[in-house]
């Protein structure tokens, strides 16, 4: 029996011991994730999805302009405030569609923001997207009505949001201590957002262009909001490549642009890039977006397409 009790004792210890060092490991594993790590990835991989929309959010208050740019990864890698005429900020992100972009607009009005004009970026497949993955970010600055559009949403989904985002570029980040070293990607002050690869020719990707009800009203109402505080909107299609266009169908792409055209009147303006000839492989980093040198261009020409529509 004494020796029995004695194991049990052992035991005991041994568990405690084993529970003790899991906890300091966890302890010790959850500083380094949150606090160290994010700062040496930002680094070397360029600044994490929260602290690209952190800075967002921050350098929008700071920075004076009179035009902001809203959309998604698009018009966020594509268009340079720099080369634009009027004072401008970029307040775009990845997957941002129109709900997000109402609710920034909103956000802005509560800070006392005002601008002029608006530059809203008019994806073939933007209606079609309802993200969440951003929503630990945007909960932390977005009115409770956004969060109402998510009613799925809770601290648990939130923080398995953050921690699979974490992991991700924890991933990248370990993958690249054993490949060669290639330039970061970097958020400028004022909100453009750059990534230095390459694209080739067979980059693919699927995209939908079926319109969500949901993001049509959304998008009708920042046109409403734009016209009750005088604000001029260009509605701008970016150039695209033919890997993008074939997931539509022709007869759908002129049907969405004859949706678009609709909302056209002496303040709203229809400005659509998306099959620009003279944009080639070089021009962009993916499927999808431009690089920097491509965006400065495509950025002049927008600023003379404006300055344009503005004189007559």
């Amino acid at each position: 029996m004494s020796s029995f009790i004695s194991n049990f004792k052992m035991m005991k210890e041994f568990l405690v011991k084993v529970l003790l060092f899991t906890f300091l490991s966890l302890g010790i594993y959850f500083v380094i994730s949150l606090y160290i790590l994010p700062e040496q990835i930002a680094k070397e991989q360029g600044p994490s999805t929260g602290q690209q929309i952190d800075k967002s959010f921050q350098k929008v208050k700071e920075i004076p302009f009179d035009l902001v740019i809203l959309g998604n990864s698009g018009t966020y890698r594509g268009i340079n405030p720099t080369v634009l005429e009027i004072p401008a900020f970029n307040f775009s992100h990845d997957n941002d569609s129109y709900n997000q972009i109402y609710y920034k607009i909103i956000w802005m009005e509560e800070h006392d923001i005002d601008f002029n004009y608006l530059v809203l970026g008019v994806d073939y497949f933007q209606f079609n997207v309802l993200s969440a993955t951003r929503n630990y970010i945007y909960n932390s600055y977005l009115n409770d009505d956004y969060k109402k559009d998510y009613p799925e949403s809770n601290a648990y989904t939130l923080f398995l949001d953050r921690t699979m985002i974490l992991d991700v570029n924890r991933m990248k980040y370990l993958q690249n201590l054993f490949s060669s070293s290639s330039s970061p990607r970097f958020q400028r002050d004022n909100g453009q957002y750059l990534n230095p690869h390459q694209a080739t020719k067979d980059d693919k990707a699927k995209y939908s262009i079926k319109r969500l009800p949901f993001q049509e009203k959304y998008f009708k109402l920042i046109l409403e909001y734009c016209k009750k505080h005088e604000i001029e909107v260009f509605l701008t299609m970016m150039p695209a490549r033919k890997n993008a266009l074939v997931n539509y169908e022709r007869k759908d792409i002129i049907e969405f642009n004859t949706f678009i055209k609709s909302f056209s009147n002496s303040d709203v303006h229809f400005v659509n890039y998306s099959e620009q000839k003279g944009w080639t492989l070089d021009d962009y980093t993916d499927v999808t977006h431009l690089n920097e040198a491509a965006a400065n261009r495509f950025t002049k020409q927008l600023n003379d397409t404006i300055s344009d529509i503005l004189k007559h």
